[in-house]
């Protein structure tokens, strides 16, 4: 029942401090401003809600004034029974009830739900774990800023209620003695409430009272609240100009946040634009609020999950202590009702005006949605039971959908507005009657489907048949296979270690050739990791100097380029899980105009059956993921297309990644499932020739393992044997050769590996361990940040006892020749030879990743001081200069 309350009343509340959070964090990127901007953001936005409840508190201020004198004549003449007649007699002739006295405590009762929402989002953050504020040095603890008797006193809970203390006097100026006790009382109480609190949480309230203390001094001038909106206008300006002209993110995201800003700041004009805009309050009865609701509710809260769910039952199915997938709907039906019912008390809580106003707003998004949810549709991939879409695209990908989308966000306002102006209501209230009832419909038929395959999939468990894997990797008995491997962020340097720990690896590694002296083209993907699928002419050299082509076809074609070569020359191409383009993120749609190319994302796919595989895994719990998600995913599939990118947010959905160092997260899991399960994935056959590209995350995450087998659980026992035990990638790495030699091991088995050519390559290195060899190079940075991998081995490569070490000058753009060699000579896109060009060494840039919507139309955008070459021994600090 508690639970049930919490989310009907305190969630709504929490998810817009977590939201602002989120926001104030992407923006300014400091955890202390950040909490200083969600104070500044819901004391704005509850601005309306105070002013009215000030009203009401005035209101019963005077009420109580003016019945004193009498009320306190009936109290002297009469006693008991006749005493009580007489008042109930008076108040009625007033129009008054003793119970409106509650509203003289209405200021204080709104801040209890924003305070139990705040603290429970803030006191578990880990975001503020050692994010410093002055000389608060961690405000995920309490202050302790005097030491005192071995501890110490926290300066932040008495300074907040100091504040607290002044801004009650001021505001209660004038005011009865009771009313001024309940402040200070409430102040007391919030002391001791927060005393031991984390600072973070302190902060946060403390400039909620130094909101409320400059509000009240405001008030007792002329034209205060004149004054509190211009403030806010300034403000919000200049939010707006730091994001447009100084904030270096990228300006579609710069853009959408200025309108949040904006929009946060026209919520506190809509008791102002009632005045102007509502036509009389009779037209919309309060039933065309509470279908509205009704409509939103259903649409968002059973229809939008429900829908999901029914899609793959088996996968939303025995997940953690649930058996059923009806919790989530219903969890998901509850946070939507909450957010409904705060509407529902801001609606009587305003003036009819006001009313009139949250009417025709809701009735406008609740028309808009269902059309944005049935007819704009976009082919995002699968989905996980975590929520996370395999082929997410960006907003203008599918330019009808889009076009579509915008046509509707302009045409159904505009057909309820002239409703509305005409007053057509039997004619609103039919539709929304319809959608009600057709809402109703087909929660109906999702959730029937959902209990009849339920039903199924329970009995499956229970014979042990479950779901099953789709095999999509092929490899020849008779034809050669060429398999490429890009293992993201990899440190070529770690090898030795990885098989001084474990030499059982040899066994399937020993026929590899490793070079050591690799050097990537840039210290992150969206640079470095296309001279790996293109070869030299996509380095970012080559690609400034080339401008016969935009950034986006060179990109293109670095991806296209084996894929093509092998196709042409009859093999079977499979490309998966495609790194980053343009847009960065995994995009398929670059393969989709040569039908010879498979081209597929499996990461994520199979983790709900990994995981159902593998029980003793339960370093996270899918059931809170999915009690947190589900509701943005209503959201997502409710907004107009050119949202959902912004709501869906790489898979993050507006919330902060919910773990500290050393923690499984769902990402990884998706990483380490799909390496776990390439045997499960593959199948041998005799016919044709194959060229395979895979994509590994897993080695760009970082988190500790379990050895000596380096798997995912919720304790630790011990970090291994190597001198790199405390380095977390090195666990990912240790992790990725493990489950890449179970795989190898299943090639062998089968017959097929020895005609098989594999290629291992990393974009890119990171970080800064320090072991032998990791040189600083002439910007300041690490030589890990760019040591490269590159391991090979050739089709019948022999056995040995130990990997065969070449320490000629590499990059992991002859990762992409490797694979070419015999194949093809031609760049089938430019003609150009497939060739190395480091004869004189190579140049490198130390740009940051930032997107393509940073760069220029056909190059990077990197200066002078942004290059780097070498040549030689890259272990060599005097084999090292800044370029040009």
């Amino acid at each position: 029942m508690l639970n049930i309350l919490y989310t009907l009343i305190i969630y709504p509340i929490q998810q817009i401090i977590e939201l602002c959070y989120y926001f104030t964090l992407r923006v300014f990127d400091n955890p202390a401003l950040a909490l200083l901007g969600v104070s500044a953001a819901v004391s704005i936005c509850t601005l309306p809600l105070y002013f009215r409840a000030e009203h009401w508190q005035a209101l019963e201020r005077d009420t109580q004034k003016r019945l004193a004198p009498k009320i306190a004549k009936i109290k002297a003449a009469f006693k008991g029974d006749e005493q009580y007649m007489i008042l109930t007699t008076y108040y009625r002739q007033n129009h008054y009830h003793p119970v409106y006295a509650l509203r003289n405590s209405l200021g204080v009762l709104i801040q209890i739900p924003f305070f139990i929402a705040a603290y429970h989002y803030l006191s578990h953050l880990d975001a503020l774990r050692g994010a410093h504020f002055f000389i608060i040095s961690d405000l995920s603890v309490p202050d302790t800023l005097i030491p005192f008797a071995g501890g110490g006193i926290n300066i932040l809970p008495i300074l907040m209620t100091g504040i607290n203390i002044v801004s009650g006097a001021i505001y209660t100026r004038g005011f009865p003695f009771k009313d001024k006790i309940q402040l200070y009382g409430m102040a007391a109480i919030f002391l001791v409430l927060l005393y031991n609190s984390p600072a973070g949480l302190v902060l946060y309230w403390t400039a909620n009272n130094v909101f409320s203390l400059v509000k009240n001094i405001l008030q007792k001038i002329p034209h205060s609240r004149k004054i509190v909106f211009a403030g806010l206008a300034l403000l919000i300006i200049a939010a707006d100009v730091f994001l447009f002209f100084f904030h270096p993110g990228d300006l579609p995201n710069r853009l959408l946040a200025m309108a949040l800003f904006t929009g946060m700041g026209a919520l506190t004009l809509i008791p102002r634009l009632a005045n102007t805009v509502c036509i009389p309050s009779r037209f919309l009865q309060f039933r065309t609020f509470l279908l509205s609701e009704l409509i939103l509710f259903m649409l968002i809260g059973i229809v939008i999950p429900s829908s999901l769910i029914a899609s793959s039952v088996v996968e939303f199915s025995f997940i953690d202590s649930f058996t059923t997938p009806f919790p989530f709907i219903t969890q998901t039906a509850l946070q939507t009702a909450g957010i409904l019912l705060w509407a529902t008390a801001l609606y009587f809580l305003f003036s009819p005006l006001v009313k009139q106003t949250l009417i025709l707003v809701l009735l406008i998004v609740s028309v808009l949605t269902l059309p944005q949810v049935f007819f704009v549709s976009e082919d995002f991939g699968f989905i996980t039971n975590t929520l996370v879409f395999s082929d997410p695209k960006p907003f203008g990908a599918n330019i009808l959908s889009a076009a579509l989308s915008i046509a509707l966000c302009v045409i159904i306002p505009a057909a309820l507005l002239a409703l509305y102006i005409r007053k057509k209501q039997a004619v609103l209230h039919f539709l929304q009657v319809i959608m009600c009832i057709a809402l109703a419909c087909v929660s109906v038929v999702h959730l029937t489907a959902i209990g009849r395959d339920f039903s199924i999939t329970g009995a499956k468990k229970e014979s042990g048949a479950g779901a099953s894997f789709e095999p999509v990797y092929q490899f020849s008995k008779n034809g050669n296979n060429v398999l490429l491997i890009m293992l993201d962020c990899i440190v070529g340097a770690y090898i030795p270690y990885v098989f001084e720990e474990r030499p059982d690896l040899l066994d399937t590694f020993a026929p590899f050739t490793w070079y050591p002296n690799t050097v990537s083209f840039s210290n992150h993907t969206l640079v470095g990791a296309l001279p790996v699928y293109g070869g030299y002419e996509y380095t970012p050299k080559a690609v400034n100097l080339r401008t016969d082509a935009t950034l986006l076809d060179k990109q293109k074609e670095a991806y296209l380029l084996l894929p093509t070569i092998f196709a042409n020359a009859g093999f079977s191409a499979t490309v998966t899980d495609p790194p980053f383009d343009n847009f960065q993120m995994s995009n398929l749609s670059i393969f989709s105009a040569d039908s010879r190319i498979h081209s597929e994302n499996i990461n994520g796919k199979y983790t709900a059956i990994w995981m159902q595989n593998h029980p003793e895994i339960n370093t996270i719990s899918i059931s809170d993921l999915l009690s947190k998600r589900l509701i943005r995913f209503s959201f997502f599939r409710a907004s107009p297309l050119f949202l959902r990118s912004f709501i869906y947010d790489d898979g993050e959905w507006l919330m902060l990644k919910d773990h500290s160092a050393g923690e499984v997260t769902p990402t990884i899991l998706n990483d380490y499932a799909f390496l776990d399960i390439l045997p499960d994935l593959t199948t041998i056959q005799s016919d044709n020739a194959t060229y395979t590209a895979i994509y590994s995350h897993l080695p760009h995450t970082t988190t500790f393992l379990q050895p000596p087998d380096y798997t995912p659980t919720q304790t630790i026992t011990d970090h291994g044997t190597s001198i790199l035990k405390d380095d977390s990638r090195y666990h990912m790495t240790m992790a990725s050769f493990i489950m890449l030699h179970k795989w190898f091991a299943f090639l062998k088995e089968g017959g097929v590996y020895d005609n098989i050519r594999i290629i291992l390559a990393s974009d890119h290195g990171r970080g800064n361990t320090n072991y032998p060899g990791n040189i600083t190079l002439p910007n300041g940075g690490k030589l890990q940040s760019y040591n490269a991998l590159l391991m090979v081995k050739d089709f019948d490569a022999k056995d040995g006892d130990a990997l065969s070490v070449d320490d000629s000058f590499m990059t992991n753009a002859d990762a992409a020749l490797f694979a070419a060699r015999g194949i093809a000579a031609e760049n089938p896109f430019t003609g150009k030879t497939l060739e190395p060009v480091k004869e004189n060494g190579v140049t490198i840039t130390t740009i940051g990743a930032l997107s393509t919507y940073r760069h220029s139309k056909y190059g990077y955008t990197i200066s002078n001081d942004q290059w780097l070459h070498v040549h030689d021994t890259i272990f060599d600090p005097a084999n090292w200069e800044k370029a040009e």
